[in-house]
Protein backbone atom coordinates (compact mmCIF):
# COMPACT_ATOMS: atom_id res chain seq x y z
CA UNK A 1 0.00 0.00 0.00
CA UNK A 2 3.14 1.94 0.41
CA UNK A 3 2.66 4.61 -2.98
CA UNK A 4 5.91 6.37 -2.85
CA UNK A 5 7.83 3.41 -4.14
CA UNK A 6 6.34 1.80 -7.10
CA UNK A 7 9.51 1.52 -9.00
CA UNK A 8 12.22 0.29 -6.42
CA UNK A 9 10.85 -2.84 -7.03
CA UNK A 10 12.27 -2.88 -10.44
CA UNK A 11 14.55 0.21 -10.68
CA UNK A 12 16.45 -0.23 -7.68
CA UNK A 13 17.70 -4.05 -7.62
CA UNK A 14 18.26 -3.08 -11.88
CA UNK A 15 20.55 -0.02 -10.81
CA UNK A 16 22.53 -2.25 -7.69
CA UNK A 17 23.22 -5.01 -10.05
CA UNK A 18 24.47 -2.48 -12.94
CA UNK A 19 27.15 -1.23 -9.70
CA UNK A 20 27.52 -4.20 -9.07
CA UNK A 21 28.71 -5.76 -12.42
CA UNK A 22 30.46 -2.28 -13.00
CA UNK A 23 32.49 -2.91 -9.62
CA UNK A 24 33.04 -6.68 -10.37
CA UNK A 25 34.68 -5.58 -14.27
CA UNK A 26 36.92 -3.38 -12.37
CA UNK A 27 37.65 -5.39 -10.12
CA UNK A 28 38.97 -8.32 -12.59
CA UNK A 29 41.12 -5.74 -14.20
CA UNK A 30 43.08 -5.03 -10.72
CA UNK A 31 45.19 -2.22 -9.97
CA UNK A 32 46.91 -2.21 -13.35
CA UNK A 33 43.55 -1.73 -15.70
CA UNK A 34 42.30 0.80 -12.91
CA UNK A 35 45.67 2.69 -13.51
CA UNK A 36 45.31 2.41 -17.27
CA UNK A 37 41.51 3.57 -16.90
CA UNK A 38 42.72 6.57 -14.67
CA UNK A 39 44.72 7.23 -17.56
CA UNK A 40 42.49 7.32 -20.51
CA UNK A 41 40.22 9.13 -18.03
CA UNK A 42 42.50 12.26 -17.91
CA UNK A 43 43.83 11.98 -21.37
CA UNK A 44 39.99 12.05 -22.32
CA UNK A 45 39.01 15.11 -20.08
CA UNK A 46 41.66 16.78 -21.56
CA UNK A 47 40.86 16.56 -24.99
CA UNK A 48 37.80 17.62 -24.77
CA UNK A 49 38.75 20.54 -22.42
CA UNK A 50 41.68 21.42 -25.46
CA UNK A 51 41.29 19.64 -28.74
CA UNK A 52 44.74 20.21 -29.65
CA UNK A 53 45.72 18.25 -26.65
CA UNK A 54 45.48 15.17 -28.58
CA UNK A 55 47.24 16.26 -31.85
CA UNK A 56 49.97 13.67 -33.31
CA UNK A 57 52.43 16.32 -32.02
CA UNK A 58 51.81 16.57 -28.40
CA UNK A 59 51.02 13.15 -28.32
CA UNK A 60 55.07 12.21 -29.36
CA UNK A 61 56.18 14.71 -27.32
CA UNK A 62 54.49 13.09 -23.96
CA UNK A 63 55.49 9.96 -25.27
CA UNK A 64 58.89 10.82 -25.23
CA UNK A 65 58.30 12.21 -22.04
CA UNK A 66 56.84 9.08 -20.88
CA UNK A 67 59.69 6.74 -21.59
CA UNK A 68 62.45 8.29 -19.51
CA UNK A 69 59.97 8.05 -16.21
CA UNK A 70 59.35 4.55 -17.87
CA UNK A 71 63.04 3.73 -18.12
CA UNK A 72 64.12 4.45 -14.67
CA UNK A 73 60.62 2.76 -13.57
CA UNK A 74 61.69 -0.67 -15.07
CA UNK A 75 64.29 -1.34 -12.87
CA UNK A 76 62.40 0.52 -9.69
CA UNK A 77 59.57 -1.88 -10.53
CA UNK A 78 61.88 -5.20 -10.23
CA UNK A 79 63.90 -3.58 -7.04
CA UNK A 80 60.49 -3.64 -5.26
CA UNK A 81 59.01 -6.63 -6.31
CA UNK A 82 62.16 -8.16 -4.34
CA UNK A 83 61.53 -5.99 -1.28
CA UNK A 84 64.13 -3.37 -1.40
CA UNK A 85 64.24 0.52 -3.00
CA UNK A 86 66.68 2.36 -5.07
CA UNK A 87 67.24 6.00 -4.39
CA UNK A 88 70.21 5.91 -6.65
CA UNK A 89 68.48 6.15 -9.71
CA UNK A 90 68.88 10.07 -10.52
CA UNK A 91 72.45 9.96 -10.31
CA UNK A 92 73.13 7.31 -11.98
CA UNK A 93 71.08 8.93 -15.13
CA UNK A 94 72.80 12.03 -14.36
CA UNK A 95 75.85 9.54 -14.85
CA UNK A 96 74.90 8.26 -18.15
CA UNK A 97 74.52 11.57 -19.57
CA UNK A 98 77.45 13.09 -18.49
CA UNK A 99 79.84 9.83 -18.73
CA UNK A 100 78.75 9.11 -22.13
CA UNK A 101 80.20 12.98 -23.32
CA UNK A 102 83.50 12.25 -21.72
CA UNK A 103 84.25 8.95 -23.22
CA UNK A 104 83.18 10.00 -26.50
CA UNK A 105 85.73 12.62 -26.41
CA UNK A 106 88.76 11.04 -24.39
CA UNK A 107 88.42 7.41 -26.15
CA UNK A 108 86.95 8.13 -29.23
CA UNK A 109 85.02 4.77 -29.81
CA UNK A 110 82.26 3.30 -31.98
CA UNK A 111 79.11 5.19 -30.65
CA UNK A 112 77.34 1.43 -29.69
CA UNK A 113 80.61 0.31 -27.82
CA UNK A 114 80.20 3.73 -24.96
CA UNK A 115 77.06 2.73 -24.85
CA UNK A 116 78.07 -0.69 -23.68
CA UNK A 117 80.64 0.56 -21.62
CA UNK A 118 78.25 3.04 -19.19
CA UNK A 119 75.76 0.13 -19.14
CA UNK A 120 78.21 -1.82 -17.99
CA UNK A 121 79.41 0.24 -15.31
CA UNK A 122 75.94 0.80 -14.87
CA UNK A 123 75.44 -2.45 -14.18
CA UNK A 124 78.41 -2.66 -11.59
CA UNK A 125 77.32 0.67 -9.40
CA UNK A 126 74.04 -1.59 -9.19
CA UNK A 127 75.82 -4.76 -8.11
CA UNK A 128 77.32 -2.28 -5.55
CA UNK A 129 73.94 -1.33 -4.20
CA UNK A 130 72.87 -4.89 -4.23
CA UNK A 131 76.21 -5.91 -2.10
CA UNK A 132 75.38 -3.65 0.46
CA UNK A 133 72.41 -4.11 0.84
CA UNK A 134 72.03 -7.90 0.82
CA UNK A 135 75.68 -8.65 2.12
CA UNK A 136 76.25 -6.50 4.93
CA UNK A 137 72.66 -5.84 5.54
CA UNK A 138 72.32 -2.17 4.81
CA UNK A 139 69.13 -0.76 4.71
CA UNK A 140 68.26 -0.02 0.86
CA UNK A 141 67.01 3.41 1.56
CA UNK A 142 70.77 4.15 3.28
CA UNK A 143 72.58 2.10 1.10
CA UNK A 144 71.09 3.50 -2.26
CA UNK A 145 71.61 7.48 -1.32
CA UNK A 146 75.33 7.01 -0.28
CA UNK A 147 76.05 5.16 -3.26
CA UNK A 148 73.82 8.07 -4.92
CA UNK A 149 76.52 10.72 -2.82
CA UNK A 150 79.22 9.19 -4.03
CA UNK A 151 78.38 9.27 -7.82
CA UNK A 152 77.98 12.60 -7.30
CA UNK A 153 80.96 13.21 -5.42
CA UNK A 154 82.73 11.77 -8.18
CA UNK A 155 81.43 13.82 -10.95
CA UNK A 156 82.45 16.85 -9.46
CA UNK A 157 85.52 15.43 -8.76
CA UNK A 158 86.88 14.54 -11.83
CA UNK A 159 85.77 18.02 -13.39
CA UNK A 160 83.36 16.26 -15.78
CA UNK A 161 81.18 19.27 -15.43
CA UNK A 162 83.26 22.31 -17.05
CA UNK A 163 79.91 23.64 -18.53
CA UNK A 164 76.23 22.71 -18.61
CA UNK A 165 76.49 22.71 -22.65
CA UNK A 166 78.88 19.44 -23.37
CA UNK A 167 78.35 17.73 -25.82
CA UNK A 168 76.66 14.25 -26.71
CA UNK A 169 77.57 11.47 -28.92
CA UNK A 170 75.61 11.51 -32.00
CA UNK A 171 74.26 7.78 -31.44
CA UNK A 172 72.47 9.47 -28.19
CA UNK A 173 71.15 12.03 -30.21
CA UNK A 174 69.71 9.74 -33.16
CA UNK A 175 68.51 7.57 -31.12
CA UNK A 176 66.57 10.04 -28.87
CA UNK A 177 65.11 12.29 -31.80
CA UNK A 178 64.94 9.20 -34.83
CA UNK A 179 61.40 7.85 -35.79
CA UNK A 180 59.66 5.30 -37.83
CA UNK A 181 56.49 6.75 -39.31
CA UNK A 182 54.69 8.26 -36.92
CA UNK A 183 56.76 6.49 -33.85
CA UNK A 184 59.63 8.12 -31.53
CA UNK A 185 62.27 5.19 -31.27
CA UNK A 186 62.13 6.43 -28.24
CA UNK A 187 58.91 5.32 -27.49
CA UNK A 188 59.79 1.48 -29.76
CA UNK A 189 62.76 1.48 -26.96
CA UNK A 190 60.43 1.66 -24.20
CA UNK A 191 58.20 -0.68 -25.93
CA UNK A 192 60.39 -3.37 -26.42
CA UNK A 193 62.03 -2.52 -22.66
CA UNK A 194 58.78 -3.35 -21.49
CA UNK A 195 58.02 -6.43 -23.73
CA UNK A 196 61.45 -7.91 -22.23
CA UNK A 197 60.63 -6.95 -18.59
CA UNK A 198 57.20 -8.55 -18.41
CA UNK A 199 58.33 -11.26 -20.43
CA UNK A 200 61.44 -12.14 -17.90
CA UNK A 201 58.78 -11.60 -14.76
CA UNK A 202 55.65 -13.62 -15.54
CA UNK A 203 57.59 -16.27 -17.84
CA UNK A 204 61.15 -16.65 -16.40
CA UNK A 205 62.35 -18.67 -13.19
CA UNK A 206 63.95 -15.19 -12.42
CA UNK A 207 61.03 -13.87 -12.53
CA UNK A 208 59.21 -15.97 -10.10
CA UNK A 209 62.20 -16.01 -7.94
CA UNK A 210 61.79 -12.18 -7.53
CA UNK A 211 58.33 -12.63 -6.35
CA UNK A 212 58.82 -15.31 -4.20
CA UNK A 213 61.38 -13.16 -2.64
CA UNK A 214 59.08 -9.75 -2.24
CA UNK A 215 56.60 -11.93 -0.88
CA UNK A 216 57.99 -13.67 1.89
CA UNK A 217 62.00 -13.84 1.80
CA UNK A 218 62.47 -16.62 4.60
CA UNK A 219 60.23 -18.99 3.19
CA UNK A 220 61.75 -18.37 -0.30
CA UNK A 221 64.96 -19.20 1.62
CA UNK A 222 63.41 -21.92 3.40
CA UNK A 223 62.95 -23.66 -0.10
CA UNK A 224 66.11 -23.24 -1.71
CA UNK A 225 66.46 -19.79 -2.95
CA UNK A 226 69.47 -17.67 -2.96
CA UNK A 227 67.18 -14.79 -1.75
CA UNK A 228 70.50 -12.20 -1.80
CA UNK A 229 71.57 -13.25 -4.98
CA UNK A 230 68.04 -12.87 -6.38
CA UNK A 231 68.49 -9.32 -4.89
CA UNK A 232 71.32 -8.11 -6.15
CA UNK A 233 70.18 -9.28 -9.72
CA UNK A 234 67.50 -6.70 -9.30
CA UNK A 235 69.74 -3.85 -8.21
CA UNK A 236 72.10 -4.32 -11.42
CA UNK A 237 68.86 -4.37 -13.49
CA UNK A 238 67.96 -1.03 -11.68
CA UNK A 239 71.77 0.05 -12.55
CA UNK A 240 71.54 -0.94 -16.27
CA UNK A 241 67.75 0.61 -16.93
CA UNK A 242 68.71 4.37 -15.37
CA UNK A 243 71.95 4.63 -16.79
CA UNK A 244 70.24 3.84 -20.28
CA UNK A 245 67.62 6.08 -19.12
CA UNK A 246 70.31 9.27 -18.48
CA UNK A 247 72.08 7.86 -21.76
CA UNK A 248 68.65 8.78 -23.80
CA UNK A 249 67.74 12.00 -21.85
CA UNK A 250 70.85 13.41 -22.79
CA UNK A 251 70.49 12.78 -26.22
CA UNK A 252 67.18 14.54 -26.17
CA UNK A 253 68.49 17.40 -24.42
CA UNK A 254 71.04 17.68 -26.41
CA UNK A 255 73.44 18.76 -22.93
CA UNK A 256 74.33 16.46 -19.58
CA UNK A 257 74.46 18.80 -16.30
CA UNK A 258 74.47 17.26 -12.70
CA UNK A 259 70.60 17.94 -12.10
CA UNK A 260 69.76 16.23 -14.96
CA UNK A 261 68.11 13.04 -13.17
CA UNK A 262 67.19 14.50 -10.01
CA UNK A 263 63.11 15.25 -11.51
CA UNK A 264 63.23 11.60 -12.00
CA UNK A 265 63.42 10.06 -8.39
CA UNK A 266 59.66 11.08 -7.47
CA UNK A 267 58.07 9.27 -10.83
CA UNK A 268 59.92 7.05 -11.15
CA UNK A 269 58.81 5.28 -7.66
CA UNK A 270 55.49 6.76 -7.69
CA UNK A 271 54.60 5.76 -11.36
CA UNK A 272 55.42 2.11 -9.82
CA UNK A 273 52.94 3.17 -6.64
CA UNK A 274 50.53 4.14 -9.00
CA UNK A 275 50.42 0.87 -11.07
CA UNK A 276 49.37 -1.27 -8.24
CA UNK A 277 52.60 -2.65 -6.86
CA UNK A 278 53.09 -2.95 -3.22
CA UNK A 279 56.41 -1.58 -1.93
CA UNK A 280 56.49 -4.09 0.64
CA UNK A 281 56.99 -6.32 -2.40
CA UNK A 282 55.70 -9.41 -4.06
CA UNK A 283 52.81 -8.17 -5.34
CA UNK A 284 52.58 -6.09 -8.85
CA UNK A 285 53.49 -5.77 -12.37
CA UNK A 286 55.46 -3.98 -14.69
CA UNK A 287 52.74 -2.79 -16.81
CA UNK A 288 50.95 -1.25 -14.27
CA UNK A 289 54.33 0.89 -13.85
CA UNK A 290 54.09 2.11 -17.83
CA UNK A 291 49.73 3.30 -16.57
CA UNK A 292 51.74 5.18 -13.66
CA UNK A 293 54.65 6.66 -15.95
CA UNK A 294 51.37 7.61 -18.36
CA UNK A 295 49.07 9.03 -15.34
CA UNK A 296 52.12 11.37 -14.16
CA UNK A 297 53.25 12.50 -17.95
CA UNK A 298 49.68 13.09 -18.76
CA UNK A 299 49.44 15.14 -15.32
CA UNK A 300 52.41 17.26 -16.33
CA UNK A 301 51.13 18.40 -19.36
CA UNK A 302 47.80 18.57 -18.91
CA UNK A 303 47.83 20.68 -15.58
CA UNK A 304 49.66 23.61 -17.10
CA UNK A 305 46.64 23.92 -19.53
CA UNK A 306 44.75 25.51 -16.32
CA UNK A 307 47.31 27.83 -15.64
CA UNK A 308 48.84 25.43 -12.58
CA UNK A 309 52.71 26.45 -11.39
CA UNK A 310 54.72 23.90 -10.36
CA UNK A 311 53.68 23.78 -6.49
CA UNK A 312 49.95 23.05 -7.49
CA UNK A 313 51.40 20.34 -9.51
CA UNK A 314 53.59 18.97 -6.87
CA UNK A 315 50.22 19.04 -4.86
CA UNK A 316 48.04 17.44 -7.20
CA UNK A 317 50.64 15.07 -7.69
CA UNK A 318 50.38 13.56 -4.00
CA UNK A 319 47.04 13.60 -4.19
CA UNK A 320 46.52 11.68 -7.27
CA UNK A 321 49.11 9.10 -6.14
CA UNK A 322 47.41 9.06 -2.66
CA UNK A 323 43.93 8.40 -4.29
CA UNK A 324 45.16 6.35 -7.25
CA UNK A 325 47.00 3.89 -4.73
CA UNK A 326 43.86 3.97 -2.15
CA UNK A 327 41.30 3.31 -5.20
CA UNK A 328 43.50 0.23 -6.52
CA UNK A 329 44.08 -1.29 -3.05
CA UNK A 330 40.59 -1.22 -2.38
CA UNK A 331 39.57 -2.89 -5.84
CA UNK A 332 41.82 -5.63 -5.28
CA UNK A 333 40.17 -5.76 -1.32
CA UNK A 334 36.57 -5.75 -2.18
CA UNK A 335 37.43 -8.80 -4.85
CA UNK A 336 38.38 -10.69 -2.21
CA UNK A 337 41.94 -11.51 -3.32
CA UNK A 338 43.55 -11.84 0.19
CA UNK A 339 46.51 -14.22 0.54
CA UNK A 340 45.38 -17.62 1.76
CA UNK A 341 45.57 -18.72 5.80
CA UNK A 342 48.75 -21.42 5.42
CA UNK A 343 47.55 -24.27 7.75
CA UNK A 344 49.97 -27.16 8.65
CA UNK A 345 49.22 -30.06 7.21
CA UNK A 346 49.37 -33.27 9.38
CA UNK A 347 52.21 -33.99 10.82
CA UNK A 348 54.13 -31.32 9.59
CA UNK A 349 56.14 -28.45 11.97
CA UNK A 350 53.50 -26.21 13.32
CA UNK A 351 56.25 -23.66 12.68
CA UNK A 352 55.68 -22.92 9.45
CA UNK A 353 52.21 -21.79 9.86
CA UNK A 354 54.08 -18.63 11.10
CA UNK A 355 56.54 -18.31 7.93
CA UNK A 356 54.61 -15.56 6.48
CA UNK A 357 54.51 -13.12 9.30
CA UNK A 358 58.32 -13.74 9.59
CA UNK A 359 58.49 -12.88 6.67
CA UNK A 360 56.85 -9.43 6.79
CA UNK A 361 59.01 -8.74 9.59
CA UNK A 362 62.54 -9.34 7.72
CA UNK A 363 61.41 -7.29 4.76
CA UNK A 364 60.32 -4.68 7.35
CA UNK A 365 64.04 -4.60 8.63
CA UNK A 366 65.01 -3.79 4.64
Amino acid sequence: MMSGSPHAPEGGPAVRRFGSRLRGGVGRAGPTGAAFALAALIFVATALYNPGFAGLRNLQQMSIFATFIGLAAVGETVVILAGGLDLSVPWLMTFGGIELGKLDKVAALPGPAEVLILLAIGVAIGLVNGIGVTKFKVPPIIMTLAVGGLIEGYLLAVGTLQSSSSSVPPIANQVAHGKLGPFPTLLLLWLVAAVVTVVVLRRTALGRHIYAVGSNARAARLSGLRVERVRLVTYAVAGLTSTLAGIVLSGYLGTSYLDMGTPYLFPAIAAVALGGTAIAGGKGSYWGSVAGALILTLLSAALPLLHLGTADLDIVYGVVILLGVGATKGLVGRTGRRHPVTHPSPGADASSAHEPMSGQRERSQL
